[in-house]
């Protein structure tokens, strides 16, 4: 019985090894070449959004099986740069500044100036 409940074990095993290995394969062919990442996301659309009614085109043209994800991000590549810089500022904590500042040695000089009460 402990033979039959091992080779079971094996089995179940090697059936998910090899499950991970198709879905490590699937992944590699949905990325682009050039070190391209898959991102999984979850995006909230009303019904009067851009890609809502792209979306409803789509459907009414008939156009099926379409991969909507190289799409979005076929959109999200003709964002500006400076959006993405701009939005990373917006979105960063006033600590990782401060800790960016102070590794910069003229940055750091400059705000023990600063918190010293000292003019640069």
């Amino acid at each position: 019985m402990t033979e039959l409940s091992t080779e079971g074990k094996k089995r179940s095993k090697a059936a998910a090894d090899n499950q991970d290995e198709a879905d490590v394969q699937d992944g590699r062919a949905g990325a682009q070449a050039g070190g391209a990442k898959k991102l999984r996301l979850t995006l909230v659309e009303d019904d009067h959004s851009p890609l809502a009614h792209f979306q409803n085109a789509l459907k009414e043209r008939g156009i099926k099986n379409l991969e909507i994800g190289d799409i979005v991000s076929e959109a999200l590549a003709t964002v500006p740069k400076d959006w993405w810089d701009a939005k990373l500022e917006e979105l960063t904590p006033l600590e990782w500044k401060l800790h960016a500042a102070l590794e910069n040695p003229e940055m750091r000089a400059k705000l023990m100036s600063l918190l010293e009460g000292k003019k640069v």
